[in-house]
């Protein structure tokens, strides 16, 4: 339980680091960028306990959840840059592009861990 409770802590600090650099370069500001750590809490550890309990129990790739949990995070995120966000342009290719460079530097960072 508690190797789960550290891969969804660090998992999380890791998203919400990239994805708030992403989001100042984008020109985030002030309450977006409170939106946007918000939105990563409510998205990104279901999406991390869904991708780690399909690669301890199910059968199959372990790549096979993880378009689907992405566009999910994505859809949900952008809707609430959308509802939310003062100054978010472009809201659902904002959360597209955060998320697969927080997903991408992920990666690169596992392969170097």
């Amino acid at each position: 339980m508690s190797w789960l409770l550290a891969s969804l802590g660090v998992s999380l600090a890791l998203t919400l680091v990239l994805e708030l650099l992403f989001a100042f370069l984008w020109g985030l500001r002030g309450r977006d960028l409170i939106l946007c750590i918000l939105v990563n809490v409510l998205t990104n550890p279901p999406v991390v306990l869904c991708a780690l309990l399909w690669r301890a129990y199910a059968p199959g790739p372990e790549w096979l959840p993880v378009p689907l949990l992405e566009a999910g995070a994505v859809l949900v995120e952008g809707l609430f840059y959308r509802r939310n966000g003062e100054r978010v342009r472009r809201p659902f290719l904002f959360s597209l592009c955060a998320n697969a460079f927080s997903y991408g530097l992920g990666l690169v960072f596992n392969a170097l861990i």
